[in-house]
This record gives C-alpha cells, structure tokens and sequence, in this order.
C-alpha cells in the first residue's frame, strides 16, 4: 500500500503595504486578523464589508480570495482574482494566487500560465517558483519541479516550503535518501510544518524505517489533533508493521473526521482482508466505491476479498474494472493473475503476473505469485528463480519463502529437494507470522519431514492442525499420519 503525497499549500501573505500615513480599514484590519486565526467565514465577511466601502482596491479582492481559497471555495478565489487583475493587471499577487486556486482546482496549466506570468513580472521572487514548483510536482514532471525548488532556495536560503516540495519531488522519483534530507532541512526552518512530518513519515515507510514513519506521524498528530493525513499515514504504518488493530484504529479515526474520505475506507478494507474479516472488508470496498466510482485499489481490494472467500468470477469483474480505470496497474495484473490461478487457468495467470512484473519489475509479490503458476505447471526451475527474485526484492517476503520452503520439502523430483534450506525458508516465514500461520507452519513441518527431523515435524503439525480452517484439516491430519509414521510428505503436481 503506498500514501499520496500531499501539495505545500502556497498563499501569498495578505501584509498590504501602506503609503505614509495611510491606516487600514477597520473592516480590512479585521478580515486580516481573522484570516490569521484560520476563521476564514469571518475573514470573507469582513473583506466582502471592505469591498463595500471601495471596489477599486484591488488589495481586498485578492485578500478575499485568499480567503475564500481557506474555505475551500476555488471558483470564487478565482472570481476576485480576476477582478483584481482588471484593476491591476501587473498585480504581481493576485496572479500568483489565481495560480494557486488553479492548482485547488486540478487546472495545472493554467496554474502554470499565472505562475509564469507572475515570474516574468517578479523573478526574484522565491514563492512564485515553489509554487510553480508544486504545479510541475502535480503533473508527475519532477526534474522541472526540482528545478523551481531550486531557484527558489538559491533566491532564499531559509525557505523551509521550498525543501519541503524539494523533498516530495525526490521522493516520487524514489531518491528516498535526499528526500529524508530535504525534509530534515525543512523541519530545521519549521518545526511545526505539519506536512512535513507527514511526508517524511511516508517517506519512511518506503524505506522500510516503520518505527521512524511512525515516529513522524505521532509529531504531526500532536502538532494538530485533527489532521486525517496523520492518522491516515500512521495507519498505513502500523499496516505494514503488522499491527493491524493499531491500524484500523487510526482508519476509524480518519473516517470519523472525514466519512467521505474513500481512500481511507480502502485502506481500512485492505486491513480487514489482512485480519481475515471479509464481509468487513467488502462493506468498506463497496462504500468506498460509491463514493468514488473511479477508486482502482478499491476494486483491486475488493477483488481480492472476493478471492478470499473463493467468490473468484466476482474477484475477476472488480480486477478488470481496475485494469480498465488504469491500464497500467500492476496490483491489478498481480491480483488477477492470482484469481486465474485460483480458477485453474495457469496461462492466463501467467500473463497476468508477466504483465505486473513488465510494469514493476521490482514487484516481489507478482514474482512470488508467477512463481507460483509455474509451480503448478511443474516448471520448476522457473518457479524458483521466481521465488529467488522475490526475495532478493524482499527478503521478508512470507508467501517466496514459504512457496520456496515448500518446493525445496515437498517436490517429487530429489534434483530440487534440499530439507536444510527449507527449514530456513520455513523458519523465517513463520518467525515473520509470528508463528500464528497455519499454513507456513504446515510447510515447516514438511521441511523438517524431508530432514529426517519427524518429532518436530509432528510438533508443527499439530499447531498447524489446530490453527487450519476445517476445509484444510483432512490434509493437514494426513500429513501428520505420515510423520508419525516417519515419512516425509511428496506433492503432487499443482496440489499447493
């Protein structure tokens, strides 16, 4: 599971400089100080009375839009930006902000149309290239976002906003080591730069630092109580950490500050299926589709609880609706592949999984999956160089070890058997499910079987029994009867 980076919110300061003597409307100075406070209503109340008492100061236009931007409200942003234009169309803020409302409202290229004319009026100014900066970061152009982060820290060195955006432009490119160093920078000029804490912490989890990940949603959270994206992150953490009560705990809370947030209810899906609560699982998919009719990992999610509970023609509508969304999705391809695999049609998982690993060849699951496809169709050396690539991608990869285990233990060919490895793939697969699997455990009793090791064989076994669903007892209890009787279990082609 991976967490969208959020944008650096760019507003130009409302500061209004003065002529000699001249003081502030009172209605102005209010608005002012209400926009100060995050009160944004009052600010647009207050500016909109200021307007009232002249409608050529284009200063109190764009102070309004600014507020208005506050408030969520980009079409009316826009609105007296545009007039403030009309007034003064070398309005060096107005033009800048306008950008930034273009930007709330997806338009990238006008974003960019307003940040370009802004620079040419003014370009020394650091602001206006961070915020084109962010323009180019939303439109997957990185090298030209490092670029305007760039200018913008040369023109001023103490420019936290500037690493920051510095920072989510490396991380997409997946330089994850100058991100952490661009956000280190970042929190140095702002320690309460809630983002970046936030953007750090995500980039922690792609780094596999979870406890520094958490550590950085824990700040953000105290830094403010009631920002989803914290509670969103560190339940992403906790996820992958395995903790998945801790998890949903934080997905409940994202939803109760936002019940709309279909991203976060996706989420909480994926950890149901991971608890094994399906039908929890599938009432979160299908909310979250609802409110999001184009949400791919919703389906991908979905799909896969489908799988889960061997509902498979289902599993296979959702995967295809989110191939359709996305036709480059590789969770898609992979969870597919795995539905084909289910249904008995090895080529068409085959495919699948080649497909994933074309579109992410860094992608140790769908190597562990198409690993697996050639294990059924008794293409051996294949299926393990898979299950090697897989764990060089991932050496915590639980379904490569425990399929590479249970090869090495099981096959019919003694060419490919070797007990001693496979008690160490085993091992660690069930170290890493904390020894609660019924099924790593089951391989690990076979590893021991094919070392000659049949008391600890019959050990595992039994924890295995006691922990398989009823459907896999009889196989299970098999098993067991030949490691009482001192043999070692010998697959048949395609069975595991």
């Amino acid at each position: 599971m991976s967490l969208p980076l959020k944008r650096i919110v760019l507003l130009v300061a409302l500061t209004v400089a003065l002529s000699a003597g001249q003081l502030l409307a009172d209605d102005y100075a209010d608005g002012v100080a209400a926009f100060d406070n995050k009160d944004f209503a009052s600010a647009v109340h207050f500016f909109t009375k200021a307007i009232e008492q002249d409608q050529n100061d284009a200063d109190v236009f764009v102070a309004r839009g600014t507020a208005y931007q506050g408030l969520g409200e980009p079409d009316r942003a826009i609105a007296d930006y545009d007039e403030a234009i009309r007034l003064d169309p070398k309005h060096v803020s107005a033009i800048t902000d306008r950008g930034s409302a273009w930007f709330d409202k997806g338009e990238f290229d006008k974003a960019l149309a307003d940040y370009n004319e802004a620079i040419r009026l003014d370009p020394q100014n650091a602001e206006i290239y961070a915020g084109r900066g962010s323009t180019w970061n939303a439109k997957r152009e990185y090298d030209k976002a490092l670029a305007d982060y760039d200018v913008a820290i040369r023109l001023n060195m103490n420019y936290g906003l500037a690493y920051h955006g510095r920072g989510t432009a490396l991380q997409s490119k997946g330089e994850l080591d100058q991100a952490l160093t661009a956000y280190e920078m970042a929190i140095r000029l702002d320690p309460n730069d809630v983002l970046a804490y936030i953007n750090r912490g995500t980039a922690w989890i792609n780094k596999n630092g979870i406890e520094k990940s958490i550590a950085d949603y824990d700040k953000a959270i105290r830094l403010d109580p009631k920002n989803s994206a914290a509670y969103h992150g560190r339940g992403a953490a906790w996820h992958v950490k395995g903790d998945l009560d801790k998890a949903l705990a934080d997905y409940d809370q994202v939803i109760r500050l936002d019940p709309k947030d279909s991203t976060a209810l996706a989420d909480r899906g994926a950890a149901w299926v991971a608890q094994g609560d399906y039908d929890r699982a599938l009432a979160d998919f299908a909310e979250a589709i609802r409110l999001d009719p184009n949400l791919g990992p919703a389906y991908v999610g979905r799909g896969s609880a489908w799988d889960a509970k061997g509902d498979l023609d289902k599993a296979l509508a959702d995967f295809d609706t989110a191939i359709r969304l996305d036709p480059k999705y590789s969770d898609a391809y992979a969870g597919r592949g795995s539905a084909w695999h289910a249904k008995g049609d090895l080529d068409k998982a085959l495919a699948d999984f080649d497909t994933a690993v074309r579109l992410d060849p860094k992608y140790s699951d769908a190597y562990a999956g198409r690993g697996s496809a050639w294990h059924a169709k008794g293409d051996l050396e294949k299926a393990l160089a898979d299950y090697d690539e897989a764990i060089r991608l991932d050496p915590q990869s639980v379904d490569a070890l425990n399929y590479r285990a249970w090869l090495r233990a099981t096959c019919p060919d003694a060419d490919f058997r070797d007990g001693e490895k496979a008690v160490v793939d085993a091992t660690n697969a069930c170290e890493l499910t904390d020894r609660e699997d019924p099924y790593c455990l089951d391989t690990l009793a076979a590893a021991y079987a094919e070392s000659a090791q049949f008391d600890k064989a019959v050990e595992w076994q039994n924890k295995a029994i006691e922990l398989a669903p009823k459907e896999h007892k009889d196989d299970f209890e098999t098993r067991l009867k030949l490691y009482q009787e001192g043999k070692p279990y010998r697959e048949e082609q395609g069975k595991k």
